[in-house]
């Protein structure tokens, strides 16, 4: 589970940041103590913004570097995406009920070239499952649907987590990531599977159901940042944070297929089609010190009395998108089958669109 969390928050923290007004945080420049207007302190300026945008630009390394609103967008659509395959099961052959645990996660892998960022967000949601097969209850069928032939599967579970992206001497940023997730789903053979445990096919069939994801990050900054270069001498302090939340709901629907090979072996695929409702969004904070930066040598800084320069951070990265409506998808996955254990990972693809999902877990089947 550590390993899968680690890699979701490289993939969606551990963006390169470019050089521009998307970065997470901003080092503001309050206050110049000298009139910028007179054309003899332009390049003073202009040497002063320099300095302070290559402060910037450590700070939010390993950060997001996209746009604020389209980062939710995908931050939403990725978290739809990673609930997939948490809380369903397309070929364990359960017979009574089953139990289990997994992991999934997803990403936006549409680049933003106007901030040059290589996905546009990712998402995250873990579940524990219990499945069973209907054929207990006194009635045969439910809705017209034979019992023996519908499960049934329930995932909830509540989860923090909390990484170190940069712990350099002079800056540390840290992401708290809280997940959640609740669904229920029911799967209908609908036409059943023949062949043997050696080399069989499952047949044709039906999930659909219901998936909750709530998805929580917290960005903290601690910056002590040393300027001293160019004339120019001081600590740049303070805290500013940043989050991110998404809360998405969606309706799958998906036909699959299975086989199995030799009983060790199962490849299952299908289609999906989901209707989706939530959003994500962004907020900042300021939680940074007005620190001072003093202009004391060189004759630019002489000319223009010395001054003393007033910086302040603070996070850039309020925002909000809502989910895609409706999404489609292909998905495949692989099983290992051992006495009453199953091993699976699927991939999930989105068409139309560049989203990405991958769900890893195991069960125990009865």
């Amino acid at each position: 589970m550590f390993k899968i969390l680690q890699l979701v928050l490289a993939l969606s923290l551990g963006l390169f940041a470019s050089e521009s007004s998307a970065q997470i945080f901003k080092i503001n420049v309050t206050n110049y103590g000298f009139d910028t207007s007179l054309p003899g302190n332009a390049a003073l300026k202009t040497q002063i913004d320099n300095e302070i945008a290559q402060v910037q630009s450590d700070v939010n390394k390993g950060l997001p570097s996209t746009t604020p609103d389209r980062l939710m967008e995908g931050m939403a659509n990725s978290s739809v995406m990673a609930g997939k395959g948490i809380g369903t099961d397309y070929a364990s052959n359960m017979s009574v009920f089953l139990i289990g645990a997994g992991m999934g996660a997803a990403a936006d892998l549409t680049k933003d070239k106007s901030t040059g960022g290589d996905i546009s967000g990712a998402g995250v949601a873990p579940g524990a499952v219990i499945g069973f097969n209907l054929g207990f209850l006194d009635a045969q069928t439910i809705f017209g649907l034979d019992t023996n032939r519908l499960n049934m599967y329930v995932n909830f579970m509540n989860y923090n987590y909390n990484a170190v992206l940069n712990n350099s001497t002079d800056k540390k940023s840290e992401a708290d990531l809280k997940m959640e997730s609740l669904g229920v789903h029911f799967r209908y053979d609908a036409v059943k599977g023949n062949g043997t445990k050696f080399l069989g096919w499952g047949g044709i069939k039906f999930t659909w159901g219901y998936e909750y994801n709530k998805t929580s990050t917290t960005f903290t900054s601690t910056i002590s940042e040393t300027v001293n270069q160019d004339g120019l001498s001081g600590t740049i302090t303070g805290k500013p944070s940043a989050q991110i939340d998404s809360t998405t709901h969606s309706i799958p629907l998906a036909i699959s297929t299975d086989v199995q090979i030799f009983y060790l072996l199962s490849l299952y695929t299908g289609l999906g089609a989901d209707a989706n409702f939530g959003k994500a969004k962004a907020k900042g904070s300021l939680n940074g010190n007005t620190s001072n930066i003093a202009c004391s040598s060189g004759a630019a800084c002489a000319a223009a009395g010395n001054p003393t320069i007033q910086v302040q951070p603070s996070a850039n990265i309020n925002g909000s998108a809502n989910v895609t409506p409706f999404t489609f998808r292909g998905f495949a996955g692989v099983q290992v089958n051992l006495p009453w254990t199953r091993i699976f990972a699927e991939v999930d693809k989105g068409l139309g669109n560049n989203l990405l999902g991958v769900t890893a877990g195991v069960r125990f089947v009865f």
